[in-house]
C-alpha cells in the first residue's frame, strides 16, 4: 500500500550557507558542486512550492536530534508518530 499526499507548501531550512547560496543564486561553476547545485535547481524548479532558507546549525538542534534516532532504527520504515526524544525539543522551539 503507498500512501500519497499533497502538499501545499513546504520549507527547506539548511545550515549549509553554501549550499543554500548555491541553490538560490543563478551563479554556474564548471565544478562537481556547481553541478550538483544545479541538478537541485532543476528538481526543485517543478515543485514551485518549496523554499529553501539558512539557519544556523544551533537553530537546528531538530533535525540533528531526529538523524541520530533514525540511525539507531534497525528498520528503513518510518514511523506514524513523533519520536519521544525530538518531542520536547520541538516544542521548546515552538513556543
Amino acid at each position: 500500500m503507498a500512501w500519497y499526499f499533497e502538499v501545499s507548501s513546504v520549507s527547506i531550512e539548511l545550515d549549509c550557507k553554501q549550499v543554500v547560496d548555491g541553490i538560490s543564486n543563478n551563479l554556474s561553476t564548471n565544478s562537481i558542486f556547481g553541478a550538483i547545485m544545479n541538478t537541485c535547481k532543476v528538481s526543485l524548479m517543478n515543485h514551485q512550492n518549496f523554499k529553501i532558507s539558512f539557519i544556523t546549525r544551533r537553530a537546528n538542534n531538530v533535525t540533528h536530534l531526529l538523524v541520530k534516532a533514525t540511525l539507531s532504527y534497525a528498520s528503513s520504515q518510518v514511523p506514524d508518530y513523533m519520536p519521544s526524544c525530538i518531542k520536547t525539543t520541538v516544542i521548546n522551539e515552538m513556543s
